[in-house]
Formats: C-alpha cells, structure tokens, sequence
C-alpha cells in the first residue's frame, strides 16, 4: 500500500471513530466531543454500564443453567445407549472382535470363519477344536466344527512360515478358552447387563437436579428488581442528556 492508501485508511478510520462518537452521543460535535459535556457523557456511560454488566451477568448464568439441562441429558441418553448396547451385544454378540487371519481363515472373539473350496461359513470357537501337523513342505490345520466334520487347511511352506501357522492355532486355543468362558458368563452378565439398562433410564437425577437450579434461576432473574432499576436509570439519563442536548441517545 503506498502513502496516499495509508491516508485513505486513516481517514476512513478516524471518520468511523467520529461517526461512533456522534452517535453515541448524539446532538453535534460539543455534546460528543466538548469538554464541558464530560460529566454528562460520564453520566449517560455510568448508566449503560450498569444495565449492561446486570444484563450480561444474567445471561450468562441463565445461559449456563440451561446448558447444564442439556448436558445431563446428553449425559443421560449416552448413558443408556451405552447399556442398550451392551444389553444388545450380549443378546446376540454375533462375530465379536476381529484377532486376525491366515489364508482362508479368519478369527474373531466368537467364531473362526472359514472360506475354502469345501466348506465355507462360521464355526462358533466354544463348539471347535482345531490341531496342526507339519512337514518340510506345508504345514496342516484340522478343524473339528460343532457338526462333527473335519476341516483342513493346508498352507505351502513357499508361501507360509510353518511359525505363522503355529503362532495362528495358538491364538485359535486362546481364544476357543475365551470363547468357552463367555458362554458360560454370558447369562450372568445379560442379567447385570439388563438390570444396569433399567437403572439408567430410570436414573434420571441429574437431569431433575439441573431443571431444579434452572427454574431457580429463572425464577429469581424474574424476581430480581435490579435490571428493571437499572433500565429506569438508563432512562432517567438519557432525560438529562435530552434536555441538556435537545437530542435523546438510543
């Protein structure tokens, strides 16, 4: 920008301040700008201060009074969608977590799913065995599935480390033992489960708490004399400076 856009700008900023300043306190260049109108211009600032600071002190606590309601019941529906699902989970836990894959195999918390050309679907881990042998070539996993049929799935020592394939069946044990220790949990968990979904929704304290302190609220704000006192202030001022000024401020 070069000196004469600096200039423009000024002016243009000084012409803001004044134009502000005219209305602010409105009745020509003296009463806004004069220093005899200093205490009338105090006074006129002294009064919409006051109003102002009450009615922003107020809002804001209204504001937060209000927040809180909405917060508790956030707080309240996360709450019971937390125990929804978990009630929802243990109704049908379905696959579960994933753990991991080897070729046509893949495992999760409560199955073992199975692709191959022969059979293809998901074998529940409490009701499987699985057993592995290896040769210099491959190496070999059998599955047992609840039906009774064996399942085997070869794996090319060209194409897998027998490591992987061992590494594979012991996460398999693993989680077969977990998947056998939920079974037997599970019905005593849907029952925790359940009974923590009926305690949060009808929990609902926090929220009745915080509808409490908002009516509080509003009820004193309603109550409190301060503002409407501070309103008639701020037109007992602008009287003044009306008939000081012949003009009233806004």
């Amino acid at each position: 920008m070069n000196a004469w856009g600096w200039i423009l700008l000024l002016v243009l900023v000084a012409g803001a301040a004044v134009g502000w300043r005219l209305h602010r306190y409105p009745g020509g260049w003296r009463p806004a700008f004069a220093p005899e109108y200093g205490a009338a211009r105090s006074d006129l600032d002294g009064a919409r201060g006051a109003l102002r600071d009450l009615e922003r002190t107020a809002r804001k606590e209204l504001a937060g009074a209000r927040s809180a309601v909405d917060a508790a019941a956030a707080a309240h529906r996360r709450q019971v969608r937390d125990a929804e699902e978990r009630v929802a989970y243990l109704r049908d836990p379905g696959r579960g977590g994933y753990h991991g894959e080897l070729g046509p195999l893949s495992l999760y918390e409560h199955v073992l799913v199975v692709s191959t050309y022969e059979f293809s679907g998901d074998l529940p881990l409490h009701d499987v065995s699985v057993r592995s042998d290896h040769t210099r070539t491959a190496s070999h996993l059998y599955l047992i599935g609840p039906d009774g049929r064996q399942h085997l799935v070869t794996y090319s020592a060209d194409d897998t480390a027998e490591e992987y394939v061992r590494k594979f069946v012991v996460d398999v044990h693993n989680a077969v033992a977990a998947a056998k220790s939920f079974r037997l949990d599970r019905p005593a968990q849907l029952r925790r489960a359940e009974a923590d979904l009926r305690r949060a929704v009808d929990d609902t304290s926090a929220q009745e708490n915080a509808q409490l302190h908002l009516d509080e609220v509003t009820a004193r704000q309603s109550g409190d004399l301060r503002i409407p006192a501070a309103r008639q202030g701020l037109d007992a001022a602008h009287d003044r400076w009306q008939e000081l000024t012949g003009r009233r401020p806004r």
